[in-house]
């Protein structure tokens, strides 16, 4: 492991174990580099701010759980994948979820599920015989960036219950009916 990741890795844990102790609004680069005894330039050399070492965690550690998500068959269990390390993290990131502003989880997760998203919906709208320009694609995928990460979103906020599955069982219901209309349409009128 090269000294970069230790060193992320050893913020990564002040950060976790500071937000413990205290809200994230009261915890300054300060004091996560001295419960490390790393100096600030160092933070500074890996990270803006606190909140993109918070947005490194998430992509760090969730990557792994979402590896199958451009797979159009694996979609809901990647998404499924995703609130469950929520949920099983959930003191660390419901607190991390109270920063709304720049640079925030919740803007972080929208530009990850973005990503995933478009990838997923290219895949899926051409094996219905369906190929979308690249705008319609980029619309489709903020839209449903936005949608999953609100959900998500009211789901930290009622208190992250184990109740992501019923939010996920729509959403895939919804999917489903989506890409059967577009198969439906797109089929030629064979009625003359």
């Amino acid at each position: 492991m090269s000294n970069n990741i230790i060193t992320k890795k050893a913020f990564a844990e002040a950060i976790k174990y500071l937000l413990t102790k205290k809200p994230l609004t009261k915890i300054s680069v300060k004091d996560i580099t001295e419960y490390c005894n790393i100096s600030r330039n160092t933070f500074y050399y890996h990270f803006r701010d606190k909140y993109e070492l918070i947005n490194w965690i998430f992509y760090t550690e969730i990557l792994a759980e979402v590896n199958d998500f451009n797979d159009p068959s694996k979609w809901l269990d990647s998404f499924t994948n995703v609130c469950r390390y929520l949920h099983k993290n959930r003191s660390f990131y419901m607190k991390c979820f109270q920063y709304v502003g720049q640079n925030s989880l919740r803007d972080c997760l929208t530009d990850f599920y973005y990503e995933l998203i478009r990838m997923n919906l290219s895949v899926q709208y051409s094996e219905v015989g369906i190929k979308l320009s690249s705008d319609e694609l980029k619309m489709m995928a903020r839209m449903e960036s936005y949608s999953y990460v609100s959900i998500i979103f009211e789901w930290v906020k009622s208190g992250m219950h184990n109740d992501y599955m019923n939010y996920l069982n729509q959403l895939y219901n919804i999917r489903k009916m989506e890409l059967s209309y577009y198969k439906m349409t797109s089929e030629p009128d064979n009625s003359f």
